[in-house]
């Protein structure tokens, strides 16, 4: 074989960028055993647990002695020290020469003690006592076919240990390696982003292992689930914040929309705080990321408040509303149970519509009562009949004009302002018994719970309603849930701070945030179109996705559809949690990406282990705490790699919005008209 034969292969440049350890004296097809020697340990920075290696039959530096059938290399990942056949005699050599190590540098008078001489190792013992063995797992096999580089999870067949050198790879190595193998990219890497760099242990003296990139391919994150399991305070959300950046600017780079809306309990991504370098996630660009937040709408926060005076907005504004109520007193439980909300189906169904109507009408007159501002031009229908009216206006005041029946909308009804509403609804509160002898059935239980909370009939009603009132904001434009779809499609980052509002209530407008996402990609999916490729991102998602929520949830739950089917409709989950037991299994059998920080107890490394090979790391995860230092595999991913993840800091942000600069100018057209 000639030397331009031994050239060609992708596997050379491989070897050469490792530095050669040891050889192998046994090897089965699952695990092989490795003599090695303290000074080339030493020339190549040691071989610290978890360290891979590459064990080869070629001679990769003599094109004679070269055969290609031969050029292959057996990947190897180090488990821990083997006793080779003569460790009983080394060690009794070793233990020989610690001994006169010791009493010689603590001025022992050693002449007498049995054993013991001036010179007790010749030059041929001392290197003999050097080497050691060190087990290593086989991941599998880098070989070169006329398609390019393979990989396979095992060895087809093994040689006589002889044949074997094994070297560890370098930086610059380990990164070919997890391009050509973790990638399946022999020639682009326009799909890659950086997850951060190769990390064996806790203990780091002379890292050099910053060029080793763990590289991620995007097509693994877009459109499929992504988990991250850790103790608080080990990198989950540093972990997100890098993702979220590193997917941004890769999607600028390449001329994709991948919108990201990630939902913000502590208010981490949103605002500026130390632990990030002094910037957020938010300041990657003003053109392309926005805050959702209560008391919001200023310049750079828009406003998750909503106008409940919308009749649009009526679901999601008993929701909130029922959701803040949580006193437990008759009238409330009463005021509860009402519906305002009107059936979708209202041609068939012109007697529930004018009902939910009418109580509709009656929680806005509350709602004024409360002090909530109405927008400017307000009126509402209140569903009515000719008795009715007549019955109202007799108590009218001689200057006040009748309710009439509108020349506009279904027959019966009339519309009026803020001031005329409140005072309709006085009067039937105040005159009841004539309202009930002008038409039984008008006056239902549904409005009767609302005239009681409306009059103050019973504990502080309509007073309970006030404290709602920063929820509400009379100049909004359109419904959130839309306009934030909307952004995502545009491929914008959302981020929905939730550091205000009640628990309940903000558990609502993410689901609700959720619920209109995964309906609009599923019109576009059932319509023939492609769905956006949009990443949600979620925290603390034992809640959304545990077993007990899943069980107990409907099948048109939102997070039950983002946990089954998001998938399909082109919808990324991004989720972290504490604990692996504490997401459904269901869940868990769906996930392409496992990204896994510390974990403090053996039961949920028992749970880890039975995914993929989580279990040969188990003593890692339990006692390696460092922020960021997770076990890491990807769908593309071969094996589990121990990564550094990336620090989320000014440097990622800068350069993040720096590209979009450069690719997009300064803002005076939008990226869509660009692309």
């Amino acid at each position: 074989m000639d030397e331009m034969a031994l050239d060609d292969q992708a596997i050379r440049p491989i070897i050469e960028g490792s530095d050669l350890v040891g050889g192998i004296y046994y090897m089965n097809y699952d695990e092989g055993v490795i003599v090695s020697n303290d000074k080339w340990k030493d020339d190549a920075g040691g071989i610290p647990r978890h360290c891979y290696l590459l064990a080869t039959a070629t001679d990769w530096e003599n094109p004679d002695e070269f055969e290609e059938e031969d050029a292959y290399a057996v990947l190897l990942r180090a488990t821990g020290p083997e006793k080779l056949p003569a460790e009983d005699d080394l060690m009794k050599v070793r233990e020989e020469a610690m001994r006169r190590k010791i009493t010689n540098d603590t001025g022992v008078d050693t002449r007498n003690v049995p054993g013991s001489s001036e010179e007790i190792m010749d030059v041929l013992t001392k290197n003999e006592i050097q080497f050691s063995g060190i087990n290593a797992k086989i991941l599998g096999t880098i070989y070169e076919t006329d398609d390019g580089v393979q990989f396979g999870s095992d060895v087809e067949t093994f040689y006589s240990s002889a044949r074997y050198k094994v070297y560890k790879p370098r930086p610059e190595a380990l990164s070919k390696i997890f391009q050509l193998i973790q990638l399946d990219q022999s020639e682009s890497d326009d799909s890659v982003i950086r997850l951060g760099r190769v990390r064996y242990t806790s203990t780091e003296r002379n890292s050099e292992l910053y060029d080793a990139t763990v590289p991620l391919d995007i097509n693994d994150v877009v459109g499929n689930k992504t988990a991250l399991f850790g103790m608080t305070r080990t990198g989950k959300s540093n972990t997100m914040k890098v993702l979220a950046t590193n997917i941004f600017e890769h999607a600028v780079e390449t001329d994709q929309e991948i919108g990201q809306l990630l939902f913000d309990p502590a208010g981490e991504y949103a605002n500026v705080n130390t632990q990030d370098d002094e910037t957020a996630l938010a300041d990657i660009h003003d053109d392309v990321v926005t805050v959702y937040s209560w008391g919001g709408g200023g310049d750079d926060v828009e406003s998750l408040q909503i106008d409940f005076f919308d009749y649009q907005q009526i679901d999601e504004v008993w929701q909130t509303i029922k959701l803040h109520l949580t006193r437990d007193r008759d009238y409330v439980n009463s005021f509860k149970a009402a519906n305002p909300v009107a059936p979708e189906q209202q041609d068939d169904n012109r007697g529930e519509v004018n009902e939910a109507v009418r109580c509709q009408s009656a929680l806005y007159a509350c709602l004024i009562r409360a002090g909530f501002e109405t927008p400017n031009g307000f009126s509402t229908p209140i569903p009515t009949n000719v008795n009715v009216r007549n019955a109202v206006n007799a108590h009218l005041d001689d200057n006040d004009p009748d309710f009439e029946n509108s020349d506009f909308g279904p027959s019966g009804w009339s519309f009026v302002d803020e001031n005329r509403l409140e005072e309709f609804w006085d009067i039937v509160a105040n005159n009841r018994e004539d309202i009930n002898n002008a038409d039984e059935d008008w006056i239902t239980n549904d409005v009767e719970a609302m005239l009681t909370m409306f009059n103050q009939e019973a504990g502080n009603g309509y007073q309970i309603l006030e404290e709602l009132r920063r929820y509400h904001d009379p100049g909004t434009q359109g419904y959130y849930p839309d306009i934030i779809y909307d952004s995502l499609a545009d491929g914008d980052i959302v981020i929905v701070d939730l550091t205000s509002g009640t628990d309940e209530i903000n558990q609502r407008i993410s689901k609700t945030i959720v619920e209109r996402v995964v309906e609009r990609q599923v019109d576009m999916f059932t319509n023939g179109q492609e769905p956006h490729n949009i990443e949600v991102y979620v925290e603390e998602a034992h809640r959304l996705f545990g077993s007990d929520y899943l069980d107990d949830a409907d099948a048109t739950d939102p997070y039950v559809r983002l946990a089954k089917e998001a998938a399909k409709y082109n919808i990324g989950l991004i989720y972290a949690t504490q604990e692996v037991s504490g997401v459904d299994g269901r869940v868990l059998a769906n996930t392409a990406n496992w990204i896994v920080t510390h974990l403090n107890n053996r039961n949920e490394t028992k749970e880890l282990s039975r995914y993929y090979n989580f279990e040969d790391f188990e003593r890692l995860t339990l006692e390696a705490e460092d922020v960021g230092f997770a076990r890491v595999k990807t769908l593309s991913g071969q094996f589990i790699v121990p990564t550094q993840i990336d620090k989320f800091d000014q440097d990622l942000i800068t350069r993040a919005g720096n590209r979009y600069e450069q690719r997009y100018g300064d803002g005076d057209s939008s990226r869509q008209e660009t692309l």
